[in-house]
């Protein structure tokens, strides 16, 4: 642990009893020091002559073996003996090891009292040039980064942290640079800062590091691939025995910051190896915090599995179990009286009765935990970390006591058992917190509960730490709205956002929240204020808005935590604009633009990046009305109790409304059903049935408009993510699919895309077209076997006949390096690639196969940044003929836009679900005769394709047909 190494560890370099006078060691006579003697006595410590360095080796070994008060004592005595001598170096040192000490007994007051202390008697490391002063420095730096923290001056901490690790590269000290790098991680986690993390820990953990004091400037995902299974190596032998110990802390670390990354399966493997590795009796503390890391990923693939899949089945269970086991293994391993004890308790308490994890509550197990968790807390010295821990129990007593209470009132639900109204501790005059024995209370009570979130406000409020006190009353507020207290409520949510917003602390990841809670407080208490919750919903999406760049980082638990934290900010806000029968036109306009932000913000959130700029973006309606006045947009956004329908018709400013009352869960329902019936060739009098009611709800509501404007030929829809996964050309409306009408059909991935070609340098001879792909059966990749493809060579040929093909790459050929050398040497218009490919919701399991290897979305990305940086030039058309999304996972869609937008083409035409290869080869073929022809629209080009398809025999089941889907700018290559 970094404050037991520093009080064991900070020394001055040099030799501080004894004084060389003309050759000789002339003993000081310390006894008769009156100054000495007086602290000594005021300590109530005997007054038997010691010199300085006995009591500072006396408080190092009561400081070791936990006697902390005493150890305090001993350190006092030692800086009364350097300043005695005026040895200021040694003084300097010894309270900063007091301040450690103070520190662990949660004597905040005094710890700052003598760091700063130390720091006044040590010059600025840049007028310093002795190795053993400047070591001394950057060890006090570290002890002061570590109350900083402690007290959650974060910002402040990491810029003290930075300094201590500037002067160890000066020093060329590789142990303690390592060291002070392992010790800002967790500011830069509780910053958000998990890219920087990841670079920061890899040094560490790297077996070879050549030591040269650098940064990789990589992002992560770069170097776990280049890196990981060498790290997993190295902790299991490492090159340097000396170093072990660093790299075991570093690679938890490390497996943390993968987890809030979002690399599940690389976190997994990386704990579980150090799990191994290990043992109880070698490294008792850094096994049980292996433990509890792991236990934390287990949870999150748990959340994955279970919030990410359409499929009604148990799987995630099993990981949630694997949770719960390594939190109890934890909690038996972890030294009693513990934090990692505790927080081990904690999360297990946690996924015991959170009704999201689905796990049968045990009520005997929590509360015998329940009361575990409080005798703990109440031993443990006041921190920020025990803020956060009685903030966390608050929420899970918020849990208990509801299935408490439905176990006491045999109910399923409370909606017929009355709350117990319950103190309001959100007065700002309050002071007092009740002293209550909590412990011995049999069952959770409203009181217990609120008290908990009061001694956390005092609390942060002691440390006088801002952040963890607007987390604590914002949580308590949320309390008091779950128990429709609405004035305690709005009086801790408006503090808490006070705070938030407050220029010492400006912290709009917590700002948004309680803006969101407040709209929720607003829209749902006694008075109904649709207005103010809409003001106030409005002010969390334009937070939210503001801190694009950051979602990450308030997105800390992956896609589950953004599906549960910032999605609902911009649906629940869509729905209040969108209430009643005809909404005002500035709030038509504002629910697509909030639906179009929930859009960039899924793909920011899939990539763990803000990666989805749109460079020379342009509005859809712009387009439409400048090169397309025959096209109308169709928005489609799936709300709690209907699907609203947004229509924007050619030549018109005003936009049309319509709602279909249907439920959420049987939107969702029907569109995971027609999918699967989508994906097989027997079900199509399924898909028929299916598709009728889907055209019912997003297609009749708006057919007589349409129709009524004759000009319409092109339907633009900009659907919410699950609609994506259907193709709009199989709405069928009971004598025919909508294909066959008289509508081009495409997919718009939000309200902007990238600008239209420019007429002028759209000529046949400038198009260049690159094709590649694999049709050898692949060895199995990843635990995945890919079957070999048929009619690929048919597929190029016939392209090749009507729009020859400037450079093609089959096979072996079809390799990262290859395709890079390529594309870097030529600007292409179309790039075709025939390959298995799925779509997912999870990056790492989007991407294409190129020979024996897996080309990731973000090689993708890479590849084509490689070819068209700096040179103004876009990808016209991506076209993929031969991928699927993935099975069970309702937002695979996800996976096709983030490939999309990473490709930067213009349009992106591609399979949904595992395609007949003749059948793919003949539509190609037909769509680039058609797209070949001069003023023909992308979007035409398809249509003309499919309704050749299905017109001949053996391709009119929609299984067949229905399998392409184009999305982005459907305007014409050729004029």
């Amino acid at each position: 642990m970094l404050a037991s190494f520093f009080a064991v560890n900070v020394k001055a370099q040099s030799a501080y009893i004894f004084v060389n006078s003309g050759g000789e060691k002339l003993q000081i006579s310390w006894q008769k020091v009156d100054k000495f003697a007086l602290t000594a006595g005021t300590l109530g410590i005997s007054n038997q002559p010691r010199y300085p360095k006995e009591w500072e080796d006396l408080a190092r070994r009561t400081y070791a073996a936990g006697e902390l008060e005493e150890a305090a004592k001993y350190w006092e005595q030692a800086i009364a003996g350097f300043e005695v001598a005026g040895d200021w170096l040694n003084q300097a040192i010894a309270l900063g090891n007091l301040s450690l000490t103070y520190q662990q007994l949660g004597r905040w007051e005094e710890a700052n009292r003598a760091i700063a202390q130390s720091r006044n008697l040590l010059p600025h490391e840049s007028r310093v040039n002795s190795p053993g002063e400047l070591k001394a420095i950057a060890q006090i730096l570290d002890i002061q980064y570590n109350g900083q923290w402690e007290q959650g001056q974060v910002n402040l901490a990491l810029q003290t942290g930075k300094r201590a690790t500037n002067i160890y590269v000066k020093l060329k000290d590789d142990l303690g640079w390592k060291r002070s790098l392992i010790a800002q991680i967790k500011a830069l986690q509780e910053l958000g800062l998990y890219q920087q993390a990841c670079q920061a820990i890899i040094p560490v953990v790297e077996s070879k590091n050549p030591e040269n004091f650098a940064i990789p400037n990589q992002d992560c995902q770069q170097l776990i691939t280049q890196k990981l299974e060498a790290i997993k190596t190295s902790v299991k032998t490492p090159s340097n025995p000396n170093l072990k110990n660093i790299q075991i802390t570093g690679a938890r670390l490390l497996g943390d910051v993968l987890r809030q990354l979002g690399y599940l399966n690389e976190s997994q493997e990386l704990l579980q190896q150090l799990d191994r590795v290990i043992t109880q009796q070698e490294y008792p503390q850094e096994k049980a915090l292996v433990l509890l890391s792991l236990g934390d990923t287990y949870k999150f693939l748990g959340n994955r599995n279970k919030n990410l899949s359409e499929l009604d089945d148990d799987n995630h269970k099993k990981y949630y179990q694997a949770a719960r086991d390594l939190y109890e293994e934890t909690a038996k391993l972890a030294r009693k009286n513990s934090f990692v004890k505790v927080q081990a308790q904690l999360n297990l308490l946690s996924l015991l009765v959170d009704p999201k994890i689905g796990l049968a509550v045990d009520l005997k197990k929590t509360k015998e935990l329940r009361l575990e968790i409080l005798s703990q807390l109440s031993k443990l010295p006041p921190s920020r970390k025990i803020v956060y821990a009685e903030v966390s129990l608050m929420n899970s007593l918020v849990h208990l006591n509801t299935e408490e209470l439905k176990n006491a009132n045999n109910v399923s639900n409370l909606s017929s058992v009355t709350s117990q109204k319950i103190s309001n501790y959100c007065l700002r005059n309050y002071s007092i917190v009740a002293e209550s024995s909590l412990e011995n209370m049999e069952s959770v009570s409203g009181r217990e509960i609120v008290e908990l979130g009061a001694k956390a406000i005092k609390l942060a409020r002691d440390l006088g730490d801002l952040r963890a006190t607007a987390y604590a009353l914002g949580n308590l507020g949320e309390v008091y709205e779950q128990n429709q207290q609405w004035l305690e409520a709005q009086q801790c949510t408006e503090q808490a956002l006070l705070l938030s917003q407050d220029v010492k602390l400006n912290s709009p990841d917590l700002a948004y929240q309680w803006q969101w809670q407040l709209g929720r407080i607003r829209r749902d208490g006694e008075e109904k204020d649709i207005e103010g919750a809409i003001a106030a919903y409005t002010a969390a999406f334009n937070t939210l808005q503001s801190l694009r760049n950051d979602l990450v980082p308030i997105s800390r638990d992956g896609q589950f935590d953004f599906r549960d934290r910032v999605e609902p900010v911009y649906r629940e806000l869509a729905d209040l604009l969108l209430q009643g029968e005809k909404p005002s036109q500035g709030n038509l306009k504002q629910a697509r633009n909030v639906i179009e932000a929930l859009q960039v913000a899924e793909l920011d959130n899939f990539f763990r990046d803000a990666c989805v700029v749109v460079n020379k973006a342009e509005q859809i309606d712009t387009i439409a009305e400048k090169s397309d006045p025959k096209a109308a947009v169709i928005h489609a956004i799936i709300l709690q109790n209907r699907l609203a329908i947004i229509l924007k018709l050619p030549g018109q400013s005003e936009l049309e409304y319509q709602a279909t009352p249907v439920s959420e869960k049987t939107i969702r329902t029907t569109l995971r059903q027609l999918g699967g019936y989508l994906e097989e060739r027997a079900k199509n009098p399924d898909v028929l049935r299916t598709a009728e009611q889907l055209y019912q709800w997003v297609f009749k509501p708006i057919e007589f408009s349409l129709e009524k404007s004759l000009n319409v030929e092109t339907l633009v829809f900009v659907l919410d993510r699950p609609l994506q996964k259907i193709p709009m050309a199989v709405l069928y409306d009971g004598k025919q699919y909508l294909i066959q009408k008289k509508y081009d059909i495409v997919l718009a991935p939000g309200l902007q895309l990238i600008k239209a070609k420019e007429r002028q340098h759209s000529r046949f001879t400038d198009i260049k077209l690159f094709a590649g792909g694999v049709d050898e059966k692949q060895p199995a990749l990843e635990d995945i076997e890919f079957e070999a493809i048929k009619n690929l060579q048919e597929e190029i040929n016939g392209i090749n006949k009507i729009m020859p093909i400037k450079k093609l790459l089959l096979n072996a050929d079809f390799t990262l390096e290859k395709i890079r050398q390529l594309i870097t040497l030529k600007n292409y218009s179309i790039i075709h690639i025939k390959t298995h490919g799925q779509f997912s919701s999870q990056p790492e399991k989007t991407f294409l196969v190129a020979y024996r290897s897996l080309l990731r979305s973000k090689d993708l990305d890479n590849l084509v940044k490689t070819g068209t940086e700096g040179e103004g030039h876009t990808i016209e058309l991506l076209v993929l003929s031969a991928c699927q999304t993935a099975k069970g996972d309702d937002r695979a869609t996800l996976g096709l836009a983030g490939l999309a937008v990473r490709s930067g083409a213009r349009s992106t035409l591609s399979t949904l679900w595992k395609a007949d290869d003749e059948a793919t080869t003949k539509l190609m073929v037909r769509f680039y005769n058609e797209l070949r022809k001069p003023g023909m629209k992308m979007a035409k080009a398809l249509h003309t394709a499919q309704k050749s398809l299905i017109e001949e025999d053996g391709y009119k089941n929609a299984h067949i047909w229905a399998n392409y889907v184009l999305v982005g700018n459907w305007l014409p290559l050729i004029y």
